[in-house]
């Protein structure tokens, strides 16, 4: 029992530490082939960690329901992405990560067209350049209750926002801003976007201990901005960095 309290939320912060987590997992995995399948409920991964490297560890923490792909990898062959399989397989509720990671080398443009965001309920993508051109589907994933993305008034086209809060069933909305918060607080006036489920945060993407934690630290705060502005009718708010 204690052994899988400490596989239970696991953050591997470079190709070294995730081979070496690898070579655990299949030993663990030889003696008992249903530790790997439970043990990792929560997972990051970040730094350098190799493609090939993230997709075996994803094969066998197939029970990982929380995930964080915070990496850029350079070992993508021009041909395949062995990401898309394992990360298809996970019964995923919340993820966070680059959607570069699954576009590359995939004749799909919308994350609707991939299983692995069907039972998706919290999502964050880390791409700035979501909503400038496209919505890559976000729309069409019905579960999604708690959706985090960048906005920029320069960028971020309004006719996009308005596409996504048409969406009833989120219940949260949080825009990561590098700009002035009243600068995006009057881009979003100005084009009819002000919405009581907008939550407003700085551009730093939370920590991993935190955004893993069990309390998931920013849906959590978000939802009581949210909850607050609802009981005392106010507009959109900022989300202080230091909370986050």
């Amino acid at each position: 029992r204690t052994e899988r309290l400490l596989y239970r939320k696991i953050v591997l912060p470079n190709e070294t530490i995730a081979i070496s987590f690898l070579s655990s997992l299949r030993i663990r995995s030889q003696r008992c082939s249903d530790f790997t399948r439970g043990a990792v409920q929560s997972l990051c991964i970040e730094g350098d960690v190799l493609l090939s490297t993230a997709a075996d560890i994803l094969s066998l923490c197939s029970g990982t329901t929380n995930l964080a792909l915070w990496f850029a990898p350079s070992d993508f062959d021009g041909t395949t992405n062995p990401l898309l399989q394992p990360l298809n397989d996970l019964p995923l509720t919340s993820l966070s990560l680059s959607i570069s990671l699954i576009f590359r080398h995939t004749q799909f443009v919308s994350l609707s067209a991939f299983k692995a965001f069907s039972t998706v309920t919290r999502l964050e993508i880390l791409n700035a350049w979501v909503l400038w051109n496209s919505t890559v589907g976000l729309e069409n994933l019905h579960g999604l209750t708690h959706l985090c993305l960048h906005i920029h008034t320069r960028r971020t086209k309004p006719e996009l926002v308005a596409s996504i809060l048409t969406s009833s069933h989120l219940q949260v909305v949080v825009f990561r801003i590098s700009e002035d918060i009243d600068t995006v607080q009057t881009f979003l006036e100005s084009n009819s976007l002000s919405d009581s489920r907008i939550v407003l945060a700085s551009q730093v993407p939370t920590a991993w201990g935190e955004f893993g934690g069990d309390d998931m630290s920013l849906w959590k705060g978000a939802d009581q901005v949210v909850d607050w502005r609802r009981a005392s009718t106010q507009g959109v708010s900022f989300y202080p960095t230091n909370t986050l």
